[in-house]
């Protein structure tokens, strides 16, 4: 927006702090993989899965390059393999079909034996797996902070400041407890607490995931993690377990809740048991930081893209791997708010957004069912 209109004034509001949220709370994967490819008015499912592979391949391009451009300090690393195992039979058929997708958008991979997989990662506990080639690591935290840091000068940040309503029909009263603002457009960019604003956004539900870090580990314990001074991991399954070694610490991600956080201990608990199933032979276990953070789910896969109503743009609904698609929604979002046209909104614009969820008390006892039969059908892959 600061590039396309330098002579307006821009302002962006945040409730808690920037890098606080689940943008920066995540495991820190640029992961350039479609979601659940869905036929629609516009084509095939295929059409569907080139339009989002197209889409998601530009936002790692665009992020890439807004790095560099402005040095942002994030590790970016396009070299440690991103890898997706199977620790079950049903899992490696995910993931064989899984790799005949990469297959028919020609995106590279490598595959992993389980012998493989155990020379990589220091365990035996996953027998199938691949690695695509495209793909990018962050410190995710870092990213989001050094985003803001580097915005053109014509956009003023305002931290701690819980955006409360939105009024009016443009121009709009965007009310928050510190102050009012009066503006002719308005973005709304903050995934399930859009919720909150009154908006008619009522398809996504709001789940929370957990992640934990060790302390620095000696070097004889990284050793156990694998011949690779770092690797991050994926499950073939939404409620399966993610890993990461990185430096000198590993981080583990599993587990899930909804709408509300569960005791941190418990968290804790559960987090270092998955750890020392996958690692048996380690010394330690502790983990030195546990904290959880929420993700935007629909229930097709579809994101809230455009503009509600005249002059009010909303992107929300992040599924959980939103830092390549956030970002370039973004972009998006601003090209088609002051009127750009190209190729990658017109594919944009051709995608399906989210399906209708009953209200409650029947959305809270179909998503939580429904969480439930995936983590049964998910077995060791938890």
């Amino acid at each position: 927006m600061a590039e396309l209109t330098p002579e307006k004034d821009i302002i962006l509001i945040e409730s808690s702090e920037i890098g606080e949220g689940s943008s920066a709370r995540n495991s820190g994967f640029l992961s350039p993989s479609a979601i659940e490819p869905r036929a629609n008015a516009y084509g095939s499912a295929e059409d569907d899965a080139n339009r989002k592979t197209r889409i998601v391949l530009a936002g790692l391009e665009w992020l890439r390059s807004v790095v560099e451009e402005h040095k942002i300090d994030c590790d970016w690393d396009e070299k440690a393999p991103r890898i997706v195992a199977a620790a079950t039979r049903q899992g490696e058929l995910r993931l064989l079909s899984s790799r005949q997708a990469l297959e028919k958008k020609n995106l590279r991979y490598l595959e992993h034996d389980a012998q493989g997989l155990r020379s990589l990662l220091g365990t035996d506990y996953y027998q199938y797996g691949y690695e695509t080639l495209t793909r990018a690591f962050v410190q995710p935290a870092a990213l989001i902070r050094g985003l803001a840091d580097t915005l053109p000068s014509n956009v003023t940040v305002l931290e701690h400041a819980a955006v409360e309503a939105v009024d009016g029909l443009g121009p709009f009263t965007v009310r928050t407890p510190r102050a009012e603002f009066v503006a002719d457009k308005v973005f709304i960019v903050n995934n399930a607490h859009a919720r909150a604003l009154g908006l008619s956004i009522d398809r996504m539900v709001f789940i929370y995931t957990y992640g934990a870090l060790t302390p620095e580990l000696d070097n004889n314990e990284l050793a156990k993690l694998g011949n690779l001074s770092e690797w991050g991991l994926l499950p073939p399954t939404p409620m399966g377990t993610t890993l990461r070694k990185w430096k000198r610490r590993f981080l583990i991600r599993s587990g899930h809740s909804y709408e509300r956080e569960i005791d941190l201990e418990k968290v804790r608990a559960t987090l270092t048991a998955l750890y020392r199933r996958r690692f048996p032979g380690l010394h330690s276990y502790e983990l030195e930081h546990v904290w959880g953070g929420g993700v935007a789910i629909t229930s097709n896969g579809g994101n809230y893209f455009g503009e509600l109503k005249p002059g009010l743009y909303v992107s929300v609904g992040c599924q959980g791997a939103g830092v390549l698609r956030g970002s370039i929604h973004g972009k998006l979002l601003a090209e088609m708010a002051y009127g750009s046209q190209s190729s990658l909104l017109a594919d944009r614009l051709m995608l399906t957004g989210p399906s209708w969820i009953p209200p409650e008390p029947f959305r809270g006892i179909g998503a939580t069912a429904r969480m439930a039969w995936e983590h049964w059908q998910a077995g060791r892959e938890y």
